[in-house]
């Protein structure tokens, strides 16, 4: 799911007009223009207007046969959403219309509903931002104009029916994932969709579609490949990277040994790509070591068991978070670069300077003082340093 999940949320507060001009044929004419990516229609000139039409002629050639309709599913083209009331029926709408403008927005982007939760009107604004959602499997939070109706920004995200999913996306993912290694069969077991709007320069919606098997998962942004995981079979994973990652663990924890169950590739379009292997329950993943797939170079070594202080519990409560934060930072960079520098052959306490990260207890960063990625490492209430990641653009860590 999104990155946020929202809490439940109180009734909807009624609009405060108890009569408007504002009628349920308004609100279908509205969700008409919105269907049709219709432009507002308050033009200033006829040479705006003249613009305005041609703008949406080129809209409709360029959407052809994938422009969204009810019958053939949510949308999956950039599209730009200008909806606006016609002038001779402006009027601040009523919440029950908005509503009906918002849960129209999210059936044809998301192909379902939505409980709806909350609207609020924005203090000081001509906005109202209505929020559904149902946990976690479908999120939506819409900005939409009083006046005029149209929808200003959007987010929204849902876990679909994998077997409503459209059969060439998914014959596109399984091709995908082949031609990057994959040999599995890719039997899909889930199918998420993410939807933006209002949020880029150019006020395209940006449509994300995360399709996954047991053993893999792609995801595709406005049509376009951008990440994929997949697993990779024991025996292809070289030994010297099987040795170098049970040394990177016998550094963090001497006692035990891990067996390792699983090594997943991670493929991120513009990042190198790595391969993560997995050791102890792949069910509950809590131990594991990441590397470069390319060069083989350590990128990550963690084992969170040491993180959590009961089983039961895996929260730091106020006072561990203050006694973490109170840790002597001399005594934490010594036990970091006790193991950081055999892990990575650096000179952590030479070369880097630490910071205590005020606001994540349990956490400290070491910038390297010569250009080097970063690096971050968490330690418990006993100072024992149990996770080490190197920092990168994007977070390709897979749990």
């Amino acid at each position: 799911m999104d990155e946020r999940e929202p809490q439940w949320y109180e009734q909807a507060r009624k609009g405060p007009f108890q009569e408007t001009r504002f009628t349920d044929s308004s609100a279908d004419q509205v969700m008409r223009r919105l269907r049709a990516g219709a432009e507002p229609a308050r033009p200033r000139t006829r040479w705006k207007l003249r613009l305005g039409i041609m703008a949406a002629a080129i809209l409709l050639l360029l959407a052809g046969a994938t422009a969204l309709n009810l019958d053939n599913g949510p949308l999956d083209v950039n599209n730009t959403t200008g909806v606006t009331v016609p002038a001779e029926e402006q009027t601040e709408l009523s919440d029950d219309a908005l509503k009906k403008i918002a849960e129209q927005l999210i059936l044809e982007q998301l192909g379902r509903d939505i409980p709806f939760q909350k609207l609020e009107h924005v203090r000081n604004t001509e906005y109202v931002q209505l929020e559904y959602s149902e946990y976690s499997k479908a999120y939506a939070s819409i900005g939409i104009d009083v006046k005029t109706g149209e929808a200003k920004n959007y987010t929204m995200n849902a876990v679909l029916d994998p077997e409503g999913t459209d059969n060439s996306l998914i014959d596109e993912a399984r091709e995908k994932l082949l031609e990057l290694g994959y040999k599995g069969k890719f039997e899909v077991t889930g199918y998420t969709r993410y939807i933006d709007y209002g949020r880029t320069a150019d006020h395209s919606i940006q449509v994300q579609n995360v399709i996954t098997a047991a053993d893999a998962a792609i995801k595709f942004a406005n049509g376009a490949f951008k990440a994929a995981y997949f697993d990779v079979e024991l025996n292809e994973v070289n030994e010297e990277m099987k040795q170098t990652a049970l040394q990177g663990l016998r550094l963090i924890r001497s006692d035990g040994e891990e067996q390792l169950n699983r090594a997943v590739r991670a493929i991120i379009e513009g990042m190198p790509e790595e391969i993560t292997l997995i050791y102890g329950p792949v069910e509950n993943i809590t131990t594991a070591v990441a590397f470069n797939y390319d060069t083989g170079a350590l990128l990550d070594v963690y084992n969170n068991t040491l993180g959590i202080i009961e089983t039961t519990n895996l929260k730091y409560t106020k006072d561990e978070e203050e006694q973490l934060l109170k840790m002597d930072s001399a005594k934490l960079q010594s036990a970091a670069a006790a193991i950081a520098d055999k892990l990575y052959g650096i000179r952590l306490e030479e070369d880097y300077r630490m910071d205590k990260n005020g606001s994540r207890p349990g956490v400290v960063t070491f910038e390297s003082r010569s250009g080097a990625p970063a690096i971050e490492a968490s330690y418990n209430l006993d100072g024992v340093m149990y996770s080490f990641i190197i920092k990168r653009e994007s977070n390709t860590t897979l749990y």
